[in-house]
């Protein structure tokens, strides 16, 4: 197996509650995913380089607890958390905006193609029946998402782009701030002009770092935690 799905596997299995404290031995890894050391190695270092463990020395490996527990929880890192909010909360989405347009300016000078070059532009809302969760507004390159459609986009797009088009997505820059919403965006979430709401932009890349998707994210939900691991390697 390769290193990447032996984590994918593992991250599954501690946020399912399989894996709660310590981790098994790398001898144990080694055993129960036939493969070898330097691969195992691998795919603690992709956990622990995500926050999903950390190292004790001469202990091992161990689940890293949230700080506030794992409710409302996002790990920022690669999302894990989201589908629990969904099922919890009985989230849906609704689609606002599905479109075909050039990028324009803006989005061009994000996704550093010309403002020429067609993107799909979806806006969805996020809601259960007592509260608005977020809105997306997201904008995907057509040459490299040739297709997009309402059913996909009132799901997990990002499943349905790497299914059909076998698209490898591998790192994203996202950037925090606070948003007040303007008279638009309050009317669509039924919230007040110039709420305060967080806000998240977010590019994402494939793995020939090729920027396909630029998105901009605002989240309403009380008690709402993005997590972050953040480590100095630099020192």
């Amino acid at each position: 197996m390769k290193y990447q799905e032996i984590a994918k596997d593992m991250a599954s299995k501690i946020n399912n509650g399989f894996y709660t404290d310590r981790l098994p031995s790398e001898a144990d890894l080694m055993e129960k995913y036939a493969t070898s050391r330097n691969t195992i190695r691998n795919a603690l270092d992709a956990l622990y380089n995500q926050g999903i463990i950390k190292r004790v020395q001469g202990s091992g490996c161990f689940v890293n607890r949230p700080l506030h527990g794992r409710k409302n929880v996002i790990n920022m890192a690669n999302k894990v958390g989201f589908k629990a909010l969904g099922a919890d909360f009985s989230l849906k989405s609704r689609v606002l905006k599905l479109e075909v347009i050039p990028a324009g300016e803006e989005i061009s000078r994000y996704l550093g193609c010309s403002e020429e070059d067609l993107v799909y532009r979806v806006q969805r809302l996020r809601f259960n029946e007592d509260e608005v969760f977020s809105l997306e507004d997201a904008y995907y390159l057509k040459s490299i998402v040739p297709y997009l459609f309402k059913e996909a986009c009132e799901q997990s797009i990002f499943k349905f782009i790497e299914e059909a088009y076998g698209i490898d997505i591998r790192s994203g820059d996202e950037y925090i701030s606070v948003h007040e919403l303007t008279q638009a965006e309050a009317q669509v979430s039924e919230s007040n002009v110039g709420q305060a709401v967080m806000s998240i932009e977010e590019v994402n890349y494939l793995k020939n770092d090729i920027a396909f998707n630029y998105s901009r994210t605002y989240y309403f939900r009380k008690g709402f935690t993005a997590y972050f691991h953040i480590g100095n390697y630099l020192r």
